[in-house]
């Protein structure tokens, strides 16, 4: 467990009112496949990233912002049918292959804070996820998507909507995230910030420093590690 948190930040997380959850790589253990979806659907465009590179630039963003960055630095138009065939298949991988992040269930279980989840992802694909993978109860009218609001992570447009709509304050919200650019919206909007790297895509090292970097409180690879968290302060 790698903790970065100053003893004011530990105060507030005392008084901690509501946990925002981001959906992939936190809830489920999505990457690694959406990441070869869209690496293969930008190769078949024309596009000419790594999969590393794909991952370094578009992991924790929203589709929109990829789809403008993809077309600003490489040309490379993603029309609507080409992403609606990638969901298609990609949904269709998720009901056989995705699983949660190992100890999710659990923790929701054993949360008497309010919680709902916060992602970047449009609210189709929010919902396959949680429906594949059994977490979809609940999550029942605490599904916040970037597509609710006019900038995405890393801005902190979507997390400040999420706190706002279930009634509790900036400074008393903690999020919990898997991506550099997630972080970066949590702390821009005022939040603290665990970066969570159990999820299969999150296990290389530099992955970690990119989460250190990015201003998370505490980086933790476990959800047991993020109950001991809470628990030590409450």
């Amino acid at each position: 467990m790698l903790h970065q948190t100053e003893h004011s930040e530990a105060k507030r997380l005392a008084s901690l009112a509501l946990i925002i959850f981001d959906c992939d790589g936190v809830l489920v253990d999505s990457e690694v496949l959406s990441i070869d979806a869209l690496h293969r659907l930008i190769l078949a465009e024309g596009g000419k990233l790594t999969k590393d590179e794909v991952i370094a630039q578009f992991q924790g963003r929203s589709m929109k912002s990829a789809k403008e960055e993809l077309f600003a630095s490489q040309g490379v138009a993603l029309t609507q049918v080409a992403l609606d065939a990638m969901n298609v298949a990609l949904f269709a991988r998720f009901y056989q292959a995705l699983q949660p992040i190992q100890g999710v269930a659990d923790f929701i279980k054993s949360l008497t804070l309010p919680f709902c989840v916060a992602s970047s992802s449009h609210p189709e694909r929010i919902n396959v996820s949680l429906d594949a993978t059994q977490l979809q109860a609940h999550f029942a009218g605490k599904v916040f998507s970037s597509t609710m609001v006019k900038n995405g992570k890393p801005a902190p447009d979507l997390f400040l909507l999420a706190a706002h709509t279930m009634g509790c304050s900036a400074d008393s919200a903690l999020v919990i995230e898997d991506s550099p650019a997630g972080i970066q919206a949590a702390r821009q909007a005022g939040m603290l910030c665990i970066g969570l790297t159990a999820g299969a895509h999150a296990k290389h090292p530099n992955h970690t420093q990119k989460l250190i970097d990015a201003g998370a409180n505490w980086v933790v690879d476990s959800y047991e590690d993020v109950a001991k968290i809470i628990k030590a302060v409450r």
